[in-house]
């Protein structure tokens, strides 16, 4: 039978950033909130069916490093792409987006294609502490989670929709999908693709990622292996019998997968403990969890950051606030 468990609280965007947009959210490897956030009055548009404001072609925004009631503030200034992943690197940001068409025709995918005829998308930015680009590069679409490791690399998983050209020793490029998750330098280069290490593994979509201090775990559907690597490639992959997961935590091989549903109207989290025993993940048992005042969540989990044991998720709609789920709590 599962039990009731409560999240913590992790922190809130202070109240004197309340009139501003926040387009991006994350929580760094420092535990620190990251926000990126903007004035609306710049003539930000509502998004159809979504709590989202859309930017106009050309903005100005502030990342904000939040830790405590200490908020540094860097200014981003003309950005061009509304981007929906940040995180720290260094003492800047490093920020993503979603990719323009690439320019050639659909016909034309299934063969090399010369790289001056692709119009690709610097879609990440990478900003230094006074608001400067460091490096922009093309990182593929359909990127779901930015994430930045204290190694100083930068994480890329991706949804069902993915897409990457890549690059070819004669200077064209080729069209892949189903990328999953990408490793990159913090000055782009070509990235350590996760699926061309995993063939026996499909990448159709990373539910889940977690990016701890020396191992990454992730998820990827539609057969949820439990995957772990470091930085210089893979170290195991183990079955798992939890096939239902979109968030991660992980304390050696203690395991919690977040799933959640909908069910008459109301949203259930939850939380399926699992063990890492010998060749299988095996589920030992459930939690639902509660805000920290006991009530159910009123809408779906966002963000679900995972950092080794940690879990940090956001309610539907509520980007300034942090919830907080520890395995070992």
């Amino acid at each position: 039978m599962a039990t009731d468990r409560r999240l913590a609280l992790h922190a809130t965007l202070p109240d004197r950033y309340s009139h501003l947009e926040v387009i991006a959210s994350t929580i760094d490897h420092l535990g620190r909130v990251v926000a990126l956030v903007a004035d609306p009055v710049q003539g930000f548009v509502p998004v159809p069916h979504f709590s989202e404001l859309c930017p106009p072609p050309r903005y100005d925004a502030t990342a904000l490093i939040c830790h405590g009631a200490e908020v540094r503030e860097i200014p981003l200034n003309n950005l061009d792409l509304w981007f929906t992943g940040i995180d720290t690197l260094g003492d800047g940001v490093v920020l993503s987006a979603r990719c323009d068409p690439p320019g050639v025709s659909h016909e034309r995918y299934g063969e090399p294609v010369p790289e001056h005829e692709l119009h690709l998308t610097a879609n990440l930015r990478v900003f230094d502490s006074r608001g400067q680009t460091q490096a922009a590069f093309y990182a593929g679409d359909g990127i779901e989670q930015l994430v930045t490791d204290p190694h100083g690399y930068i994480w890329t998983s991706y949804f069902d929709e993915s897409s990457y050209w890549s690059a070819n020793p004669d200077g064209t490029r080729s069209y892949g999908f189903m990328i999953g998750l990408a490793r990159w330098d913090n000055n782009g280069g070509e990235p350590r693709m996760v699926s061309s290490d995993t063939p026996e593994v499909a990448w159709c979509d990373c539910y889940a990622l977690n990016v701890g201090r020396e191992r990454v775990h992730a998820c990827p559907y539609p057969d949820f292996p439990l995957v772990q690597l470091d930085p210089n490639g893979i170290r195991a992959v183990t079955p798992n019998t939890v096939t239902r997961c979109s968030g991660l935590a992980v304390a050696g091989s203690e395991l919690a997968f977040f799933d959640q549903r909908r069910t008459d109207g109301e949203f259930l989290w939850e939380i399926r403990r699992a063990h890492r025993e010998g060749q299988a993940v095996l589920e030992k048992g459930r939690e639902h969890l509660m805000l920290p005042d006991g009530r159910r969540p009123s809408g779906w989990g966002r963000g679900k950051v995972g950092r080794d044991g940690m879990l940090w998720l956001q309610v539907d709609g509520d980007a300034r606030r942090w919830y907080r789920y520890e395995i070992d709590a």
